[in-house]
């Protein structure tokens, strides 16, 4: 069957109702049989070189860049944004372009920018920080829900178009952007990708208006964002239940994809496929008897996003504070630094 051809909906069988693990908020680590993580391979020949450059123009003490893209002002990067600049994230943005040296600088001062003017990194009086609190109108109805991992210990990100709730907006932009945050921090140490579980199905319940696509321009700004601002995050995407103008609207979407991530696509074919029961959702014939309740999950997620990010704060600052510092030594137990930011490697 062609890549765009609608296949039969998929529907879970609840026969099996007495296996099921009632659950009612985001679970922070995979199973224990699922592994660890894996110290940083050592970085060899040109990749080696190419972060190197990366790495010393970001350590530069006299970098400064702009407050947004509007603006003319200019500041030098702020303990946060050391923080961002993991030796992961450079490598991933490295990764993103190519191993194109300069576009990728140029693509991480582009980020760093970005995330000053949408609110993750505030350094001006006159920005809005990016929060909970102002997404969380978005989220009432759970299009959008972080729960479970797959068998590569990646968070598993539901998204559900069918439980819309808002009119189009930049909010949801927002929100897009706060859970990929959340995301992206439930990552356990040794990885950094998310496997998306895209649902299509229409949810006829209180609160939820549409289950019609997003707006084009709303649809490009998102996919514009998780290109450009999360490259190589997505380990796998999943899209199921898939009717027939979504299939329509995907047509038109398609050609904005990246190679890459046309190659990470799966369509139409169910979760389970994929997932392992443990960590899927009984909707999709997994065992989690999920059950969105807004005023319990939301809270929870964000205080679970909050403390993992304050965790591995303290590890940095521990670790020194600067730049290049290793995700895997910001997500361990351990005391001391395997990863050196100037090392190949782990020690």
């Amino acid at each position: 069957m062609g890549l765009f051809n609608k296949k039969s909906k998929h529907t879970a069988n609840t026969a099996n109702k007495r296996n099921l693990i009632p659950c009612d908020r985001a679970f922070v680590t995979p199973p224990e049989k699922y592994g660890h993580g894996k110290p940083p391979k050592k970085l060899q020949g040109s990749t080696w070189e190419a972060y190197r450059t990366i790495l010393r123009h970001f350590q530069n003490e006299h970098l400064q860049i702009p407050i947004n893209t509007s603006s003319k002002k200019i500041l030098p990067l702020v303990t946060e944004e050391k923080f961002w600049l993991t030796r992961e994230c450079m490598l991933r943005y490295l990764k993103g372009n190519k191993g194109n040296v300069q576009i990728t600088i140029q693509k991480l001062e582009e980020t760093l920018v970005w995330r000053r003017e949408v609110g993750l990194t505030v350094v001006s009086k006159d920005t809005k920080p990016l929060d909970a609190d102002l997404v969380a109108p978005e989220n009432e109805t759970g299009k959008e829900v972080i729960l479970g991992f797959d068998q590569e210990r990646r968070p598993l990100l539901y998204m559900k178009n069918g439980r819309q709730n808002t009119e189009a907006s930049f909010r949801q932009v927002q929100q897009l952007i706060y859970i990929m945050e959340a995301a992206t921090t439930f990552c356990p140490q040794g990885v950094d990708s998310l496997t998306v579980l895209i649902d299509f199905k229409h949810y006829k319940e209180p609160g939820i208006i549409s289950d019609k696509m997003p707006s084009m321009s709303i649809s490009k700004l998102s996919l514009n964002v998780l290109q450009n601002h999360y490259p190589e995050r997505l380990g796998k995407g999943i899209l199921v239940n898939i009717p027939w103008f979504a299939w329509a609207f995907l047509k038109m979407m398609y050609p904005f994809l990246d190679p890459e991530t046309r190659q990470k696509a799966i369509f139409d074919e169910p979760f389970e496929k994929y997932i392992e029961p443990s960590q899927l959702d009984a909707l999709y014939n997994g065992e989690l008897e999920f059950h969105y309740k807004h005023e319990v999950y939301w809270p929870d997620l964000t205080a679970k996003v909050k403390k993992l990010k304050e965790s591995q704060y303290s590890k940095f600052l521990k670790f020194g504070g600067i730049v290049g510092i290793s995700e895997f030594d910001l997500k361990g137990n351990h005391d001391e630094m395997i990863c050196l930011p100037e090392s190949q490697g782990a020690i």
